[in-house]
């Protein structure tokens, strides 16, 4: 299903955030002008090693629907705001074998992210139809940076052999990352913080702020998405914390999200230097 679904994916009609989107051949897309990641060549070519007739979705754009009710428990408005097709999925790499169709999502940021990714991708949307709806137990999601390649190989060593389900393998990367949800709690908030830290960092020196701040704002979306469901879905939670209420699961979800810090756009527009904000307080 998500070989079909992808393959069908044409490109963006949109702004030049959407520039490099390329959806085919993996092997024409490394020598295309979209591809600009060279740290990740050696990579991209140890998979075609495994598999030759792989294809990938770059810089696939992504919609964040006011609409979806785990979306408005998250309660960050400003997500809302971010330009149309700004937020993108920067690699799906997708291929068919046999009768079984397979897909590795992958963030360059955290693996949090990319697990934010995958839950936005794969959402019902009440509105209209989401086509990657029925294709989430085709997908594995998880982080590519340069320390760990070797990882990713093997995840994707494991989705061609295909004697583990996706879910299985998922839930395989869930353990190496993400001890359980209350460590995820921790690192969603430490993640979000820096995010903001280094976005607050280089405002003041740009003209332009406008891509450093949807850039902040969507990835701490990302991260309270990832988390909020994660929590959502951990049935062990469910019984021994919640005593099997829906409600009190959901209840709690919400207040370990609303510990990840957010700021607002306003905020993040009026960012300046310390320096400069004690002399304008002296004045």
């Amino acid at each position: 299903m998500i070989y079909e679904v992808l393959s069908q994916m044409e490109k963006p009609s949109c702004s030049n955030r959407n520039a490099h989107f390329f959806n085919g051949d993996l092997r024409d897309y490394l020598e295309s002008y979209e591809f600009s990641d060279e740290q990740f060549r050696p990579f991209f070519e140890e998979l075609l090693k495994v598999q030759e007739d792989l294809q990938i979705c770059a810089d696939l754009p992504l919609e964040i629907s006011s609409t979806v009710i785990a979306n408005q428990i998250i309660r960050y408005k400003d997500a809302f705001k971010i330009p149309e097709r700004y937020m993108v999925i920067p690699y799906i790499i997708y291929w068919k074998k046999e009768e079984n169709e397979r897909a590795l999502l992958l963030s360059k940021d955290s693996y949090i992210e990319a697990k934010g990714l995958y839950y936005l991708l794969t959402e019902p949307v009440s509105e209209q139809k989401n086509r990657f709806d029925s294709c989430r137990n085709d997908i594995v999601a998880a982080c590519l940076n340069e320390d760990n390649t070797e990882e990713i190989l093997k995840v994707f060593a494991q989705m061609i052999e295909g004697k583990l389900s996706v879910g299985r393998i998922q839930r395989n990367c869930d353990r190496h990352s993400i001890v359980d949800v209350d460590e995820m709690k921790e690192k969603s908030v430490a993640l979000a913080k820096g995010i903001f830290d280094d976005a607050m960092s280089r405002l003041p020196d740009l003209e332009d702020k406008a891509d450093v701040i949807y850039t902040a704002v969507g990835r701490v979306f990302l991260i309270k998405k990832a988390l909020y469901v994660q929590y959502m879905m951990a049935k062990d939670i469910l019984t021994t914390r919640h005593e099997g209420e829906v409600k009190k699961q959901r209840q709690f979800a919400k207040a370990y999200v609303d510990e990840v810090p957010i700021v607002s756009y306003s905020e993040l527009w009026r960012a300046r230097r310390e320096e400069a904000q004690k002399e304008s307080a002296a004045e």
